[in-house]
C-alpha cells in the first residue's frame, strides 16, 4: 500500500493510531484529514490529533508549537498554550525553520509571557531564519502591539546581541 493511499483512507487508518511503530503515520495521517475537515470541531479534533502524536513522538518541535496554536486558538487556559511553547523550545532551541514561527507566535503572546519565555522568543526572533514571508508576517503581529510593547521587545532583541542597526534592518523597528 502506497504512502498516497494511505493518507486517502486517513479516516480508515484510526485503529492503526495504537500500534507501536505505525502509530506516529497513522497520527499524521489522521490530522491532515482533520485539518481539512469542515465541521465545527476541527480546531478541537486537531489539538487532540496533535496531542495524540506528541504522545508517541514528544520530540517533535514544530508540533508542540502547532499544540500551542491549536491551544490559543480552542480558548483553552494561558498555561497550557506558554506550557506547549515552553516545550517547542525545549526540544527544538535551535531548529531555525522553527525559530522563526516560533518567535513571531511568542510575540503575539508577548503581554503573557513570563519574563524568561520573553529571553526564548527574542533568542528565536534573533537566529531563526528570517525569510521575506516570515518578516512579513512579524510586521503583522507587531503592528497590532503597543508602543511599549515594541519598545520592551526591541531592548529583549538587543540584549541578545544583535546591534541596534541589525535590529531595524531585520526586524523593521
Amino acid at each position: 500500500m502506497s504512502i498516497d493511499s494511505l493518507e486517502k483512507g486517513a479516516g480508515a487508518l484510526y485503529p492503526w493510531t495504537v500500534v507501536p511503530g505505525v502509530a506516529s503515520a497513522a497520527l499524521k495521517a489522521e490530522l491532515r484529514e482533520k485539518i481539512d475537515a469542515s465541521a465545527p470541531k476541527a480546531a478541537d479534533n486537531r489539538r487532540e490529533a496533535l496531542s495524540a502524536t506528541l504522545s508517541i513522538a514528544p520530540l517533535s518541535s514544530v508540533n508542540w508549537l502547532s499544540l500551542s496554536g491549536m491551544q490559543l486558538v480552542t480558548d483553552q487556559p494561558m498555561e497550557q498554550v506558554l506550557e506547549s511553547l515552553e516545550l517547542s523550545m525545549v526540544t527544538g532551541p535551535n531548529e531555525g525553520y522553527v525559530m522563526a514561527d516560533r518567535g513571531i507566535f511568542g510575540v503575539s503572546l508577548w503581554e503573557s509571557l513570563p519574563p524568561e519565555l520573553k529571553r526564548r522568543v527574542a533568542v528565536d526572533l534573533a537566529v531563526g531564519e528570517v525569510t521575506v514571508v516570515w518578516n512579513g508576517k512579524f510586521k503583522a503581529v507587531l503592528s497590532a502591539k503597543s508602543e511599549p510593547v515594541r519598545n520592551e521587545l526591541r531592548a529583549a532583541l538587543l540584549a541578545t546581541g544583535l546591534l541596534p542597526q541589525e535590529v531595524e534592518r531585520r526586524l523593521g523597528f
